[in-house]
């Protein structure tokens, strides 16, 4: 493909047909993708379209990559992964922290892949996913990772064609806490009739207690 004028293809496509009956985004190798499926007997077409780089001139221009004839009721099969993922908002130093997401495809899932970083690091780290029961993908972050400056982490989902991220712009970030932990007891008394102390804070602190010793 080579730089032109010729402006927007989207607009050429919707002036023709009208709205799309779904527009799916996506971004593959650093390009942005937009699907347009016409889900109707009277068309049965899906377009894609490509962003060209911004050295064209401004942003970049869209431009149509390719065109499916396919039946109307199986649009679908032109779709990217779809991602689930309930964010990881906050995690105690020094503890990994496992990440998973639900994926599901039209076709197959070939890989799904989780990418990240101590917050503010220029690069990121990478792992596979693996798959287990109900399309569920779950993979860790290393505890030595998982410091006070935060962890910045994304998903990445490929099929044979497509690629997906979540979220879909920016990273999820996990707010790391350096509060020391405080683990709490009941007071419990034990067959010899000592009476627990009610709290005892860790680490490396000394708890003294001046509960009554029964004889």
């Amino acid at each position: 493909f080579s730089c032109s004028s010729e402006g927007d293809k989207r607009k050429a496509v919707r002036d023709s047909y009208g709205e799309p009956d779904l527009i799916e985004e996506s971004e593959f190798a650093g390009m942005k993708i937009e699907l347009y499926v016409y889900a109707r007997k009277d068309i049965n077409r899906a377009y894609e379209f490509r962003k060209t780089v911004s050295s064209c001139g401004g942003s970049g221009q869209w431009y149509v990559y390719r065109m499916y004839f396919a039946d109307y009721l199986g649009y679908a099969l032109y779709l990217p992964p779809e991602i689930k993922h309930t964010p990881v908002e906050s995690a105690p130093p020094g503890d990994k922290i496992i990440i998973s997401a639900e994926v599901a495809d039209d076709e197959e899932v070939v890989s799904v892949t989780l990418y990240y970083r101590v917050a503010g690091d220029e690069e990121f780290l990478s792992v596979r996913m693996t798959a287990s029961e109900n399309n569920i993908f779950s993979a860790t972050i290393p505890a030595e990772v998982v410091i006070v400056e935060g962890v910045e982490y994304y998903i990445e989902a490929n099929d044979e064609e497509h690629s997906s991220e979540l979220p879909k712009k920016g990273v999820y970030v996990v707010a790391v806490s350096s509060k020391e932990k405080v683990v709490v007891y009941k007071p419990a008394e034990t067959s010899a009739g000592i009476i627990l102390p009610s709290s005892l804070h860790e680490p490396g602190e000394i708890f003294n207690d001046t509960s009554p010793v029964s004889p």
